[in-house]
């Protein structure tokens, strides 16, 4: 008989299995797992949390260096935006 540690263990490997398979089912269709939220460099809102968020994002959806810098245009904002416009010649990836 399973104790109630087992059954717990038993529980969350099974969820991350599905996680597992849903995530390759996901990429292999070409479509993004996880939307990036957007970031406007706005009062209240964080960089460091957004960078550490989208790195976490961009691994979960099996995307690299250039498909980051393809995509994150469409996830800045505001001032955010206009300096990546002002200075994306000068990031390297």
């Amino acid at each position: 008989m399973p104790t109630g540690n087992n059954a717990y263990e038993q529980v969350k490997n099974r969820e991350r299995m599905v996680a597992e398979w849903m995530i390759k089912s996901q990429a292999k269709r070409g479509k993004p797992i996880i939307t990036l939220k957007s970031f406007s460099d706005k009062v209240g809102e964080d960089p460091t949390s957004f960078l550490k968020n989208l790195i976490i994002d961009v691994e979960a959806n099996g995307w690299d260096d250039t498909d980051l810098f393809e995509v994150i245009r469409r996830f800045l904002k505001d001032d955010a935006r206009e300096w990546y416009i002002d200075n994306r010649h000068r990031l390297q990836h």
